[in-house]
Parts: structure tokens; C-alpha cells; sequence
């Protein structure tokens, strides 16, 4: 199967036999995609060019200030508290492989009772606000209220909302169920934090290269080379995370239109080889263009806001109060633009994903599902949301006691310091590694979501029993 493609009077494909003459999806699958957007993939490739490019000229003329005193032979070996390199390592690798366990099991207890975890976090995130009101009120009244006042709108959110939890407990489970059949999703987007990780650092190089070897000679030329770095590192940052939803969501898709159950058992067969890869090849072919323009608009938009963060803390720095108030409204109200753009980005990259659009035509397909299921949107990711929430929060809080008390107990650190340190760095890879797994079920949610609003009948076909739960939970989309 190759990508998607479809018109509102498309009606072509064939998921069932053809003897029961079923012809109403409207999903065409074209084996021959278009290329879209191609002048956005030009335009991302020139960027990274002139990246390097900088790089190359600047790292070599890079000034660094090494001391090269007589420290060395000063510096006392450590105490008996300090760890070994073994030691070390083994810290590490229990953080590594606890969050890795402990997200798994994650997993399977949202396939498994989604309905209840759904409820459960949303009750521990009205008790954790109400603490948190508690805790900050003594510090700060004014943020103590503010607490407070999140945890009564959760409260409302929760008796408003609790109608559309059915939805929301099917959608999660089906997508935790298919994210466990089709593991590879959860590679491509280790595979997309690794790759992100690593092209940040050479940024992060180029820009205080630069900026040391142009510093000192051409002070404007310095500074427009830190504005297209900043640029250049926003421009990637959502090239690489769009990427991989676009990955993600056309595996989905696959499994939405092309996964159907055996007769005679529950078991659902896909009649496609390797579709994640199928999927990536997509998102990095003919539908890199588009994944480039709709990032375009949001590194565009988080250049302007850093730049106005970087106003405002000079203009506080010196006392020029006009200066902070303008570059304080302009940071908020691009704040509030790229947050909604952001939001609307991910449905518009599985309409990308999908159906290979350009990147125009899926933003306005999206806004005409906005304004015909946009609250339900909303609220159905905002009740999973809150499940990954609290699931990061817990993987991160497991994963530093474990780490702690394995280096108290089993190796015998003392250093009160040292376990803070280790206890840090597993809460961080904890959240990190659950990261991966939420990435996952938010794309797999976003472009279930998509597909029903789109073709409920596609699913009436493939998969009669999940059509007829969604048909109880959500009849408004069905019908």
C-alpha cells in the first residue's frame, strides 16, 4: 500500500469483497503519489546547508580558554563516597531499564483499563493541584489562588466531560493496542529523539562557534547568524517531530483502512508489509514538503517569541520599562498564536499523512473537521492527555526511587548529594522514555480520530465491533 489520497467525490476503494458491494469509503489508495510542497523541502535543505556551512567556517577559528595550570597535580582522588565508573553505569542502567519496564507496563494497563485510568488521573490531578495550592499559598498567595483555581476547573472539566470518557477509554485502548502490535513505532520515535538529540548538539556547537570566532570582528553580522541558528535549530526541532507523526499516523491510517478481522476470530490482519517503513518512506519522500511548510510557520513563529524573551530580559537588564512591556505583550500573544497553530499542526500533519496532501489543502480539511468536531477533539485529547500527564509524572517518580534505593542498598552510597543527582537524571530519563510511548498514542489518537469523523464506514466494514462501540460512545460521527 502507498499513500493516500482523496477528493470529496472520490469513492473507490474496495475493503471487503466484492460481492458485498461495498464502495463507500472514500479513501483512494494511489500507488503513484505527487511530490507536495517542494519548494518548503528546498528551502529546509538550504537551511541545514548554510548551518554547516557556518559551522565549517567557525568551529575551526573557535577561541577556547583552557587552563592549562598545574590544577592536576593538586586535585585530591575523591572520598569514599564517590562513585565508581562501574557504579556509575549501574546507576544508569537500572534509570534505563526501570522507565523502559515501568512504561511498558504503562502500556498495557491503558489497553487494559483505560475507562478507570482515565477517571483515576483526572481525580490525581485535582488532589495534586489542591497541594499544590496548599504548599504554594504560604509561599505566595496570589499563586496559591491560581492553583486553586485550576483544580476547581478541573473539578468542572470532570462533571462536563464525564459523557465523553466512553469515547475517549476506546480510542485509548485501540491505539495502545495497535502501538503494542506494531512496536516499530515506538523505534522510529527513539530513532527521532536520537537523531534530534544529536543534530541539537552540532547547533548548539555552530552557534557558540560562531558566535566566539564572529564576535570579535563583525558584531551585526554575529548577531544575524544567531537569529538564523535560532532559526535553523526551531526549523529542525519541528521537521524531526513532524516527521515522525506523519510516521506514525500513516501506520494508523494503514491499520484503520487496511486492517481487517478474521472471520470467526478478533484478530486483526493488515495485508501490507512493513507499513511503518512504508509510512516513513512517505514522510520523507513525497510528503517531506508539506511536513517542511507547516514547520515553517511555527519556527518562524518561536524565532520571534525568543527573540522578544531576549528584548524583554535586556530592556529588564536596563531599565526600559516601555521596552519590557512591548516585548512582553508581543512574546504573549505569539505565545498564544503558536500554541493553537502548534494544536492544529498535528491534525493537519495526519491529514498529510493520510492522504498525501499539500500542506494547504490538509490545513483547510482541518479547519472543516474543527468546526464540525472540534470541542470533541479537544476534550478527547485533553482526557488522554491527561492519562500521558500523570503516566510521565509517575514513570519519572518510580524510576528515581528505584535508582535511589538501589545505589543506598545494593551499592552503598552514602553521599546524600550524589543520590539527589542520580535521582534527578532518572526522573528526566523516565519522563524521556515515556515521552516516546506518548508521542505514539497522541499521533495513533489524533488520526483514529481523523479517520472516523472522515470515513466512519471504512470501520463499519474492517473492524464491525469497534464500529459499533464507537457507534454507542460517539453516535454523532457515525451517523
Amino acid at each position: 500500500m502507498n499513500i493516500y489520497e482523496s477528493t470529496p467525490n472520490e469513492v473507490s476503494i474496495k475493503v471487503n469483497d466484492d460481492k458485498n458491494g461495498y464502495k463507500a469509503s472514500k479513501i483512494e489508495f494511489n500507488e503513484e503519489p505527487k511530490y507536495q510542497d517542494v519548494w518548503a523541502s528546498i528551502l529546509y535543505l538550504v537551511v541545514v546547508v548554510i548551518t554547516l556551512v557556518i559551522g565549517g567556517i567557525s568551529i575551526p577559528n573557535m577561541k577556547l580558554d583552557m587552563d592549562k595550570g598545574g590544577d592536576n597535580k593538586n586535585r585530591k582522588r575523591g572520598n569514599d563516597n564517590d562513585l565508581s565508573v562501574s557504579d556509575i553505569l549501574i546507576m544508569l542502567g537500572c534509570s534505563i531499564v526501570c522507565s523502559g519496564l515501568l512504561t511498558f507496563g504503562y502500556l498495557i494497563l491503558m489497553q487494559k483499563f483505560a475507562g478507570k485510568m482515565i477517571i483515576g488521573t483526572f481525580i490525581i490531578s485535582i488532589v495534586l493541584n489542591i497541594i499544590y495550592a496548599l504548599i504554594t499559598f504560604f509561599i505566595n498567595p496570589i499563586m496559591g489562588g491560581v492553583m486553586l483555581l485550576f483544580a476547581v476547573i478541573y473539578g468542572l472539566c470532570y462533571f462536563f466531560w464525564r459523557s465523553r470518557i466512553p469515547f475517549a477509554k476506546i480510542m485509548l485502548s485501540t491505539v495502545a493496542t495497535v502501538t503494542k502490535k506494531f512496536p516499530a513505532t515506538i523505534v522510529f520515535s527513539i530513532c527521532g529523539c536520537f537523531v534530534a538529540a544529536v543534530w541539537y548538539t552540532v547547533i548548539g556547537i555552530i552557534m557558540v562557534a560562531a558566535l566566539s570566532y564572529l564576535g570579535e570582528k563583525l558584531e551585526g553580522a554575529a548577531y544575524a547568524v544567531y537569529v538564523f541558528l535560532l532559526f535553523s535549530f526551531y526549523f529542525s526541532t519541528q521537521v524531526v517531530n513532524n516527521t515522525v507523526h506523519v510516521t506514525i499516523s500513516g501506520l494508523f491510517a494503514t491499520y484503520y483502512f487496511c486492517g481487517v478481522v478474521e472471520p470467526g476470530t478478533s484478530h486483526i490482519e493488515i495485508n501490507v508489509r512493513n507499513p511503518t517503513m512504508k509510512s516513513f518512506k512517505r514522510a520523507i519522500t513525497t510528503s517531506f514538503g508539506s511536513i517542511c511548510f507547516g514547520s515553517l510557520i511555527i519556527a518562524v513563529i518561536q524565532t520571534l517569541k525568543a527573540l522578544a524573551r531576549q528584548a524583554r530580559r535586556e530592556g529588564s537588564d536596563e531599565g526600559n520599562l516601555l521596552v519590557v512591556i512591548l516585548a512582553c505583550c508581543a512574546e504573549c500573544i505569539l505565545q498564544c498564536i503558536g500554541d493553537i497553530i502548534e494544536y492544529f499542526n498535528v491534525y493537519a500533519f495526519t491529514e498529510v499523512a493520510i492522504y498525501g496532501k499539500s500542506y494547504c489543502q490538509a490545513a483547510k480539511d482541518t479547519w472543516t473537521i474543527c468546526k464540525s468536531h472540534g470541542i470533541e477533539a479537544l476534550i478527547n485529547d485533553n482526557l488522554i492527555g491527561n492519562v500521558l500527564s500523570i503516566g510521565s509524572l509517575t514513570i519519572g517518580c518510580l524510576s528515581t526511587v528505584i535508582t535511589c534505593a538501589l545505589g543506598f542498598l545494593i551499592l552503598g552510597v552514602k553521599n546524600v548529594g550524589i543520590l539527589v543527582l542520580f535521582g534527578i537524571i532518572a526522573f528526566l530519563i523516565g519522563c524521556m522514555i515515556f515521552s516516546v510511548i506518548a508521542q505514539v498514542i497522541n499521533s495513533g489518537v489524533a488520526t483514529t480520530f481523523v479517520c472516523i469523523c472522515e470515513d466512519p464506514d471504512a470501520l463499519r466494514h474492517t473492524k464491525p465491533e469497534l464500529w459499533e462501540k464507537v457507534r454507542d460512545t460517539y453516535p454523532s460521527v457515525v451517523l
